[in-house]
């Protein structure tokens, strides 16, 4: 059962005009039981979903993701041994000789 934006702000309204009088008005527990029943009807009040907390969703659902492609990455790249190494790094320090792209690749 669905109710409109006005009908909720009236059993707010409702709500907190009974809260402020509790002290001086006792309720029998059949009414507290119908209310709480017709409570339980209204169901969850849905608020407009924000930019920060739809992000934070996107971000969770893709960390596995991206760790695993982080993990796969790196592996393929120990694998193939396509991390610099010694050679190109001291070829590159002395600066002597020019290099080019087929010697850092190794062909």
């Amino acid at each position: 059962m669905s109710f409109s934006k006005q009908e909720q702000e009236k059993l707010k309204s409702i709500l907190r005009q009974a809260y402020q009088e509790k002290e001086n008005l006792e309720i029998g527990d059949l009414r507290q039981d119908d209310l709480r029943h017709r409570l339980r009807e209204f169901g969850a009040i849905q608020s407009a979903p924000r930019f920060l907390t739809m992000f934070e969703q996107i971000v969770w659902q893709l960390a596995p993701v991206i760790s695993l492609l982080i993990l796969a990455l790196t592996g393929v790249l120990l694998v193939l041994d396509l991390a610099p190494g010694y050679d190109v790094f001291q070829l590159l320090m002395n600066g002597k000789e020019e290099i080019t792209l087929s010697q850092m690749v190794g062909g």
